[in-house]
This record gives C-alpha cells, sequence and structure tokens, in this order.
C-alpha cells in the first residue's frame, strides 16, 4: 500500500461564486492549496483575482461556495433578501487569522509608528502582553529590515519601506497562509524589489503563499503553481514551466505574449 507523504491540503475551495449585483466576478473557483506551496494568481485586470483573494479572507462575502482552513470548513450562501448566510459565523475571525492579508496600499495607521503598526493587533487580537508583543514585533521587523524604524511614523517612510512592515504586521500574526493582492502595483519601480526581495524570503522559507501579480518574471522565479483567471474562471493551472512554457490555453499565450 503507497503512502502519501504529500505535504496536507490547508486551503480547500469549493465552487466560490461572488456577484456584485447583477454582475458575476468569481464563477465557481474550485481550488486545493498545500502547505508551502507559493501559488502566484496572474491574469488581466478584472478577471477576478483581488476579489478572490478577499472572499478567502472573508473581507468580501462570497454570494456562494465553501472554504476550508486547516480542515475547518464554512458554506456560503445568500438568503432570498441579498444577505450572506453562513454555515458557522463563529468562523469568520478564525479565518481571517489564518489568513493573514497584505493590500496593495499598505493600510498602515499613520499615527502609530512602526513598531505601534505591528504591535496592535497582537496586544489586542492576540491578547500579548506589550512586553511580549514588543519582542515578537522587533522579531518580524529585523526579518524584513525595518527594525531601525521602528519609531518613525508611515508618512516618514518610502512606500517600498510602508511594505516592508504591513508584511512585518502580518507575520507577527502568524498565520498559517499569506495572501498578497498586488503588493507592488502601488510602488515607483525602484521600490519593487525591496519588497520582491522579502517575498522571495518567505517562499523560500516555506511560507504558504497566494500571490496576486503583475511581476510576471518573478512569479516564474519564485511559484511552485501558477493559476491563471480569465473572467472569474481558472483558465489554466500548473507549473511555472507548465503556463508560461506549454499552456494548451490560448488566452493564457496571448496574455504572456504581451507580458
Amino acid at each position: 500500500m503507497s503512502i502519501d507523504v504529500s505535504p496536507p491540503i490547508v486551503l480547500r475551495v469549493d465552487a466560490l461564486h461572488k456577484q456584485f449585483g447583477d454582475v458575476a466576478v468569481l464563477k465557481g473557483i474550485d481550488l486545493k492549496v498545500r502547505q508551502g506551496e507559493v501559488i502566484s494568481l496572474i491574469g488581466s485586470s478584472g478577471s477576478g483575482k483581488s476579489t478572490f483573494l478577499r472572499c478567502l479572507n472573508l473581507l468580501e462575502m462570497p454570494t456562494s461556495g465553501a472554504i476550508e482552513v486547516n480542515g475547518q470548513g464554512l458554506h456560503i450562501d445568500t438568503a432570498s433578501d441579498g444577505t450572506a448566510r453562513l454555515s458557522n459565523p463563529r468562523l469568520v475571525d478564525t479565518f481571517r487569522l489564518q489568513l493573514g492579508m497584505v493590500f496593495q496600499s499598505f493600510n498602515l495607521w499613520p499615527h502609530r509608528t512602526v513598531l505601534e503598526n505591528v504591535t496592535e493587533a497582537l496586544i489586542w487580537v492576540k491578547k500579548l502582553r506589550r512586553a511580549d508583543a514588543d519582542d515578537r514585533a522587533m522579531q518580524v521587523l529585523t526579518r524584513v529590515g525595518m527594525a531601525n524604524k521602528r519609531d518613525d511614523y508611515p508618512l516618514a517612510l518610502s512606500g517600498g519601506q510602508q511594505q516592508r512592515v504591513a508584511i512585518a504586521r502580518v507575520l507577527a500574526m502568524q498565520p498559517g497562509i499569506m495572501l498578497f493582492d498586488e503588493p507592488t502595483s502601488a510602488l515607483d519601480p525602484e521600490l519593487v524589489g525591496e519588497v520582491l526581495r522579502v517575498i522571495r524570503q518567505l517562499a523560500e522559507e516555506g511560507n504558504t503563499i497566494l500571490l496576486v501579480t503583475h511581476e510576471m518574471r518573478f512569479a516564474r522565479e519564485v511559484s511552485s503553481r501558477i493559476i491563471f483567471l480569465h473572467q472569474g474562471v481558472i483558465e489554466d493551472d500548473g507549473t511555472p514551466e507548465e503556463v508560461f512554457n506549454n499552456s494548451k490555453s490560448e488566452r493564457v499565450r496571448a496574455f504572456l505574449s504581451q507580458h
């Protein structure tokens, strides 16, 4: 009898739909993610990539479908009045803790220092003592090269530095899966590299990552899987070699020829 030595599935998505009014943005996404996978989501603007990430941690409530994180499942459908019905509403906070999100626009508190931006959730959500929160914050700020900016405010930082603080804030919460929603799209070109270096480091450390990006070369180098979304469905899903060099989809080939 053969023994499955594959890493465990940490995220399972079944028939995920999302509509905004009459517009269907996600049209039945099915996905399994194993521990340690680095998956880049690529595709044209408007294909549903960012909406998909936001639905995973329930910042956007899906219209219907099911999401399972580390064995805990949540089913969603929509009542006749248009409101979402959740099979287990108590799992919402659990999902958000396990699915750490790094946004395009940093979302740092301007009135908090770098250190305070990282410790706030540790103290109020994780209930750590301030000294312990400070210790953990300094550990992750060191990892992203921002420890020397601990007492600065976000407005004193470059965009790349702010994004590295945002990554540190997520790392401090120790999520099982990290979601990156176009983390370099708001940056000047000369600042993109410093953020990509941090993401590459996290990938090499074995973190489970879902990354929405337009940085095709980086996606190819860092990912274990590439998923191409088109009009709310998965058009292609494979290794970087399979998708970039041997995709059977004409849409994928046309998209990559322009990038």
